[in-house]
Order: C-alpha cells, then structure tokens, then sequence
C-alpha cells in the first residue's frame, strides 16, 4: 500500500490491462488492504523529543491474499487442475499449503519464484524452499523484461508513470 493517493487508480489501470492482454487465461483474485493507526512504542528514543514513548504509526496489511492463494493451490490439486504450479510469493505463510500439496500429490510440480533484487540481502523463504521442485529469483533484467508495453493493445489503457 502506498500513501500516494493515485495508487488504487493505478492498482485498478493495471488490473484492466492485464484483464485486456490475457482475458481467457487470466482469473484475478484478490485480497484487500486493511489500513490501520495503532500506537507503537519506541525502539530507541527520538533526541529530539525524548519524552515520546509510543508514536501512532500508518500500518498497511494485506488480507485474504495468502489464504486465496493456498485455497487455490490445494484445491487445484485435488481437481487435477494443474500439472505444474508456480507460486510467485516469498509468503512463508504458504508453507503448509505447499506442503500439504507435495504430501498428497507428490507427482505435481511446485516452482517457486521470488523478485529479489541483487542488493537485497532476503533469500527465498526456506519454509517454502523445501517444498518446491524448483525456484527461481527474479532480477531487475528479468523485471524489467516482463513489462506490460506503453500502450495495451486494442484499447485506451497506457502505462502510468509509475504503475
């Protein structure tokens, strides 16, 4: 979540756009961001305002996104809906889905893939890891290479500035 306020605006133009390059093979589910205020205490005191103790903070979360995810997951592998799965999340909230399905359906595939940059000093989630046939970490090269064009064809819809 972004405290840009054109950020859903952009969420819903990408969303269109992907709905516009792939409609047949494309199902969107989404989760929901739950914006909250609570108090914080502070780590180490402000010098500037050394009596502060707890500060109200902006808490962004997302919910229902994992757990669609997993749903999904497990369910399509008891339907045969899938010969291969590949989980684009670093989530280890997914570890018991991942596992549940390599347990009863140790034949299916599970590819995990992360967008890690190179600086970055997070690895792909162990929790996850174990339970994968293979994973794959995504550069900026690799990123940069899956942009949606400029303009999606045969519509009205451009790239924003930033998506």
């Amino acid at each position: 979540m972004s405290d840009d306020p054109r950020s859903p605006q952009r969420q819903r133009q990408y969303l269109q756009a992907l709905r516009k390059m792939n409609p047949a093979r494309l199902v969107i589910v989404e989760g929901r961001i739950m914006a909250t205020t609570p108090h914080q205490r502070l780590v180490k005191p402000i010098p500037e305002a050394p009596h502060l103790q707890m500060v109200q903070v902006y808490d962004f979360n997302e919910k229902k996104t994992d757990v669609n995810l997993a749903s999904d997951l497990i369910s399509g592998a008891w339907t045969n809906a899938y010969e291969q799965a590949v989980i684009c999340s670093n989530d280890s909230d997914l570890e018991g889905a991942l596992a549940t399905v390599k347990k009863h359906h140790p034949y299916l595939r599970i590819g995990l893939v992360a967008p890690i940059t190179g600086d970055d000093r997070r690895h792909i989630s162990k929790d996850l890891s174990q339970h994968a046939d293979w994973t794959k970490v995504l550069s900026p090269v690799h990123l940069a290479a899956a942009q949606l064009p400029d303009r999606i064809p045969h519509s009205a819809i451009t790239k924003p500035d930033t998506w």
